[in-house]
């Protein structure tokens, strides 16, 4: 059927304006309405006869103005016909696009120069056959006594072209609308169109593909208009004829959402300049739309005053790329409309032409559309293609993820992948016919088992899939209609695995926007515990991943009590999810109970051998909370038993890397810097053979590494490495996550150690305020540790009372909060006892650092550095008191925890 009863609900509203009994012309078929009754005649059912068609060009139709064609519209002479003589120029483009226009343009301007402009409506082979034998009559020579030789049973095409190659007098002959120009050279023959030295041929065509037009035809494919030209054809056709920025704000936002469509731009503006119109203006055009996209796109385009009738559907942007799937059908095409309602699913960003499936949509949609085999799907693409409704690139071709192609060299994959681009306003019009559509159910089933093919990320094909498919999956758990329940655990299914593919790369903040988009989609369908649980706790993993620990402890709880209802307390499911809140807890800053929680994993996984990952990963996470807390004899000894338990189980090389980095961190506190950095740099060298280089693991290691470095001296080669780990955590995990806090403090902290105070000053005040606007006040031993700089350089400033008082205010936090001795406690007590040898209180700073020192001793040992510079520090107060003190030598230094090592996502073998 060329005109589905979907499709008539549009022109129905039409006739319905003119009233009862219209008769309403559609190219050659003939749309009848009567009582509510549609009858549709189609030209192929009537007789063939045709009658006499204008050859002028409907200039009055032409636009105004022709708002981002000039460049285009110079190339092709601008109304001088020098350029086009003697070349057949082809404008193809998607339906709307602006091809008329333009081809009117310039037919105004060469019939305005002297040329003469003949213009046919080349939709179907009788009107161009009409048409020629207009021409003929017109242009051919008479016979010797004055009289039209007879035209009957001779072909017209070939008579017209006679008459218009001996025409004197210059010539633009323009075929407007020849989009099936295989039917007009079965119905006029070969030589329908052809060049000419006296004159110049114009075609506008839905149809781009070069081997259906004669050799050395100019083809000239039109795209949409940019925002800003868009916004002046919005501006001029509402009548704006000063826009204050607001107004060009509004034209240029409506432009991109109308995606510089001419037609709808068109439509758009003209309704708002309607004197009876409801909608007033461009801002409330746009809002329009979002509430009701296709009525009140259609609605623009009826009530609009340039047309009384229906060519073709072409005046109604949702009936305008119906008429090209409809002439695709005619050719034996029927994959076509599907494939579009598929893409339409989808995010209107490239996708892989391997993602569409044969062998699933042969089983979504069966023998209904003609079968399905990669060589159908490629045909269905190409004809695609050709009108229009769709563009096809290499994955590397600009406008294409800038992510994706470096995820793409980081894999070493080089190969040239493919890519469908559907035009966004294309896409949009397509979902609107699918609500409306018998087949949603198929299309929807077929959208979502597309990229469920993607599961098997071990297949490097697959795999490299993913970059591209990422935009796909979150537009397909936003869009999924509620009564689709089943296909929705089928998208959960398929997002735990794209929660692989996202840690993997290291984009943390996608894979947050995507858990929680499932999330809220939770409401809509009703699904069982199973997929419950899923949905919580990948969504607690990555709201913990972005520091957001309000939010993860919440999902963690609810994972926690669906899985101990829906399986029991002793299922790998239940475990996996505490040991994901018990790390939380204690990064929200609650150590005490934090540590509890955790010894009371560990025992209980050590009483169960049968779940030694899970043993493995709460031995990791206490020594992570005793380091935390101070406790770094047993911290070291916790790390070290899962060290053996990751080397006897052999889990994935992410998850070694991890446990292997705690342990370094934990060196680095004892005090065994070259240790640690031994440890610290093979774990880095590990981590780079199977992560990208901007992968937040990467970027912790190089980050602690960059640390010791400072500790040792290095203060430049420090704050080179930690600008440049700063820059990328801020473009990958935005500038208020707590590790790009971490970071940025880090920066503020070399630049005090080096004597720059007046540019660390700022910086470490913008973290502090992060902290408190972020509500990551819960995160104290960095937040104490940022306000300890800013004390600092209070102190260098030779602020002495101020940085005493402050001091003494972080250091009865401290000791209220982690003990008397814990390292940053004692670390804050050293510069408190200096302050009061530089206030003239010597008998006071000696006792004070004694006290230190034996706290040293005991927590950290003998050999410690801290201790011997305690020692040292003590000794020199009592020789030489009279020194110039320097503060901060022994300043904290902020650990991020390295947040990856996690519960087991994909059985046994999978990551921490």
């Amino acid at each position: 059927m060329r005109y589905p009863n979907g499709d008539l609900i549009y022109i129905r509203q039409n006739a319905e304006s003119t009233g009862g009994g219209s008769n309403i012309q559609a190219g050659r078929d003939q749309f009848v309405f009567d009582s509510g009754t549609v009858h549709v005649h189609f030209s192929g059912l009537q007789s063939p006869s045709v009658p006499p068609a204008s050859l002028r060009p409907p200039v009055n139709l032409r636009p105004p103005q022709l708002h981002g064609r000039d460049t285009l519209f110079r190339d092709l002479g601008g109304g001088d016909l020098a350029e086009l003589m003697g070349h057949i120029t082809v404008l193809s483009g998607l339906g709307g696009i602006g091809k008329s226009a333009l081809a009117l343009t310039i037919a105004y301007n060469a019939q305005r120069a002297g040329a003469q402009v003949l213009w046919v409506h080349a939709s179907g082979g009788p009107e161009v056959s009409e048409a020629f034998r207009q021409i003929a009559t017109k242009l051919r020579r008479r016979g010797a006594e004055g009289d039209e030789a007879p035209l009957d049973g001779l072909n017209t095409a070939d008579l017209a072209w006679e008459a218009l190659h001996a025409s004197k007098r210059p010539w633009l002959l323009v075929f407007d609308n020849a989009d099936d120009p295989v039917r007009l050279e079965q119905d006029l023959g070969p030589n329908w169109l052809e060049p000419s030295a006296s004159g110049a041929v114009l075609v506008t065509t839905r149809q781009a593909h070069r081997h259906v037009w004669p050799p050395g035809a100019r083809l000239m494919r039109l795209g949409p208009l940019d925002p800003e030209a868009g916004a002046d054809m919005l501006l001029a056709l509402s009548g704006s004829t000063a826009p204050d920025p607001a107004e060009r704000g509004a034209a240029r936002q409506l432009s991109e959402r109308l995606g510089g469509v001419p037609l709808a731009l068109r439509a758009a503006g003209l309704c708002v300049a309607q004197p009876l119109s409801p909608i007033r203006d461009l801002t409330a055009f746009r809002q329009a739309l979002d509430r009701d996209f296709p009525n009140v796109v259609d609605r623009a385009a009826t009530t609009s005053p340039h047309s009384s009738t229906i060519e073709d559907a072409r005046s109604l942007v949702m009936q305008t790329w119906e008429v090209s799937l409809d002439a695709l059908e005619q050719q034996g095409i029927p994959q076509v409309r599907p494939i579009m309602r598929i893409l339409s699913c989808w995010a209107s960003r490239p996708v892989p032409v391997a993602l569409l499936s044969p062998k699933v949509l042969g089983r979504t949609h069966g023998s209904d559309s003609g079968g399905w085999d990669s060589l159908l799907v490629e045909r269905a693409l190409n004809a695609l293609s050709t009108v229009g409704l769709i563009d096809i690139a290499d994955e590397n071709s600009e406008g294409l993820s800038v992510e994706a192609n470096a995820v793409y060299r980081w894999m070493g994959d080089v190969r040239q992948r493919q890519c469908v681009v559907v035009h966004p306003l294309v896409a949009e019009v397509n979902a609107v016919h699918l609500e409306l559509s018998p087949h949603r159910a198929r299309t929807w089933a077929a959208a979502v088992r597309c990229l469920g093919a993607l599961r098997d990320t071990d297949d490097q094909d697959s795999a490299a899939q993913w970059p591209l498919a990422v935009a796909h999956m979150m537009a397909v758990a936003g869009r999924l209609p509620p009564l689709f329940g089943e296909l929705f655990e089928a998208v959960v299914d398929t997002h735990m695995y794209l929660s692989r593919y996202l840690r993997m790369v290291g984009r943390y903040d996608i894979a947050y926007r995507s858990a929680m988009a499932l999330r809220a989609r939770l409401a809509a369908f009703t699904p069982n515990d199973r997929i419950r649980y899923l949905v919580e706790l990948n969504a607690a993993e990555w709201a913990w991943n972005m520091s957001r620990l309000d939010e993860a402890d919440t999902m963690a709880g609810a994972a926690c009590r669906l899985a101990d209802c829906f399986i029991g307390a002793d299922s790998v499911e239940f475990h996996a999810a505490r040991a994901l809140a018990v790390a939380i807890h204690s990064e929200r800053g609650s150590l005490e109970s934090g540590e509890k929680m955790a010894r009371e994993l560990c025992a209980e996984m050590d009483s169960k051998p049968h779940l030694p990952y899970f043993g493995m990963q709460a031995h990791h996470h206490l020594a992570t909370i005793l380091r935390q807390s101070g406790h770094l004899d047993e911290a070291e000894k916790h790390s070290r038993r899962a060290i053996e338990s990751s080397d006897r189980l052999e889990p994935a090389p992410f998850s070694r890397a991890i446990i292997r980095h705690e342990l370094g961190v934990i060196l680095w506190h004892r005090g065994h810097l070259d240790q640690a950095l031994t440890v610290l740099s093979e774990v880095l060298r590990q981590q780079r053979s199977f992560l990208p280089t901007w992968h937040p693991s990467v970027l912790v290691t190089r980050y602690d590494i960059a640390s010791i470095q400072s500790l040792r001296g290095n203060s430049i080669r420090a704050f080179t490495d930690f600008m440049d780990i700063w820059l990328a955590e801020q473009d990958l995990l935005g500038k208020d996550h707590h590790k790009t806090l971490q970071t940025r403090h880090q920066v503020g902290q070399i630049l005090v150690e080096i004597g720059e105070v007046d540019l660390a000053e700022p910086i470490l005040s913008e973290v502090e305020e992060e902290y408190g606007t972020q509500g990551l006040q819960g995160l104290l031993t960095d937040l104490l540790s940022t306000r300890h700089e800013r004390v600092h350089i209070a102190a260098q400033r030779g602020r002495h009372v101020e940085a005493h008082q402050g001091w003494r205010q972080i250091l009865e936090e401290e000791q209220r909060n982690l003990g008397a001795r814990h390292p940053s406690t004692l670390r804050t007590h050293y510069n408190w006892a200096l302050c009061w040898a530089v206030l003239g209180s010597l008998s006071v700073a000696r006792a004070e650092m004694r006290k230190v020192l034996v706290a040293r001793r005991d927590a950290l040992g003998r050999d410690h550095y801290e201790t011997t510079q305690a020692a040292d520090t003590l000794t020199a107060l009592a020789r030489n008191p009279s020194l110039n003190w320097r503060f901060g030598g022994n300043r904290r230094r902020n650990v991020p925890v390295n947040r990856s090592a996690r519960r087991n996502t994909k059985g046994p073998a999978g990551d921490i």
